[in-house]
Formats: structure tokens, C-alpha cells, sequence
């Protein structure tokens, strides 16, 4: 039995008039090629537009987000939400499971009290 874990690509559109700028997309998904699929499934629902619109890239799973991090590993979602020398503070979260969506919104929290703390 395949777990589902978390997906982080940036995705974008490249349609004239419904134009989307690049955007941290987390989607939830078993392998690589599942979680390709439903990042342009359930965004071709959440911006209305043709697949053919739609690209994305740096696709990483949560271990490869996790490895890659230089800021802390906690909260667990933290590492996901690195971008940089930074968080991500309004990724597009279209994760199904609720256990994993918890996981980022945890996650959101602390980036926003940690940006409170230094306000």
C-alpha cells in the first residue's frame, strides 16, 4: 500500500487574459508521476483554465524539501514551506488528506507568529 506525502512544485499560467504568476502548489500523492498528474488536474479546476495553460516545475517530495532545508525541522511542515532564505507565507495548498493538509497549516502558524515576533 502506497502512503500518500506531500508534493511541492512552482506552478504558473501562461494564458494571456488569466494570467497566474509563479506559485508554491502542494498537492498530495503516492510517486512523482501521481502527484504531475494532480497538479494539473486540480488546477485546471482552481484557475479554470486548459491544461495546456498550466506548467510548473521543481517538483520535490517532502523528504527531498526536508533534505534540502537550512532552517529549522520543526514544526514538521516548516521545511516545506522553505523557500530560500525564507517561508512561503501563501503557497496554494490543494492537499486532500486531512492529516498532511495539517501538517502545512501547522506549519503557517508558526511562519506567522514567527513574523509577529520580529514586527
Amino acid at each position: 500500500m502506497n502512503r500518500n506525502k506531500i508534493w511541492r512544485a512552482v506552478a504558473y499560467s501562461t494564458d494571456t487574459y488569466r494570467k497566474h504568476d509563479e506559485i508554491h502548489v502542494f498537492v498530495d500523492a503516492p510517486d512523482y508521476e501521481t502527484a504531475k498528474s494532480r497538479i494539473y488536474e486540480r488546477l485546471v479546476d482552481e484557475w479554470d483554465l486548459a491544461r495546456g495553460f498550466i506548467d510548473f516545475y521543481n517538483l520535490w517530495s517532502e523528504s527531498e524539501l526536508r533534505n534540502i532545508a537550512v532552517g529549522p525541522q520543526t514544526p514538521i511542515g516548516l521545511p516545506l514551506l522553505e523557500s530560500g532564505a525564507s517561508y512561503d507565507r501563501s503557497p496554494l495548498i490543494l492537499v486532500a488528506s486531512s492529516r498532511l493538509r495539517y501538517v502545512l497549516d501547522c506549519a503557517l502558524r508558526e511562519v506567522q507568529i514567527e513574523e509577529a515576533r520580529h514586527a
